[in-house]
């Protein structure tokens, strides 16, 4: 049986809908059910990204060091968070499914994030998520 999170792949990444932060949002919403507010920024604008994904929220985000399905990974190219994805389980492992500019939607296994000039920073839980 294929993971849930296969039918996502290959989705085009597109400015205000399906960059990073619509994506997770979407996922967040559609598999758990969450309400999460979107995030306004322009995705194209790297700067204002790192600002946006700088301020978290603690009120709504929990920090969390033990990472479930559906948790926010904050992803960075230098020092700031600049990219965010959810963390999925899969059965050879976790992975983020993310939504990344010119190549749409991909999942990537934490130790592979550095191939893609990533790394993982910092993971959030949804504080009105129960579990």
């Amino acid at each position: 049986m294929m993971h849930w999170s296969t039918r996502h792949v290959g989705t085009p990444w597109v400015a205000g809908e399906t960059d990073c932060w619509h994506f997770a949002a979407s996922v967040w919403r559609d598999r758990w059910g969450w309400q999460v507010d979107p995030v306004a920024v322009d995705p194209a604008d790297p700067r204002a990204i790192r600002q946006a994904l700088g301020q978290i929220d603690p009120a709504v985000w929990r920090p969390v060091t033990r990472l479930a399905e559906g948790d926010a990974a904050l992803m960075a190219r230098g020092q700031r968070p600049c990219h965010v994805g959810s963390w999925i389980l899969l059965p050879e492992g976790p992975a983020i499914l993310h939504s990344v500019e010119r190549a749409g939607v991909i999942v990537t296994a934490p130790d592979r994030l550095r191939e893609i000039g990533y790394r993982l920073v910092a993971s959030y839980r949804w504080a009105a998520c129960a579990r």
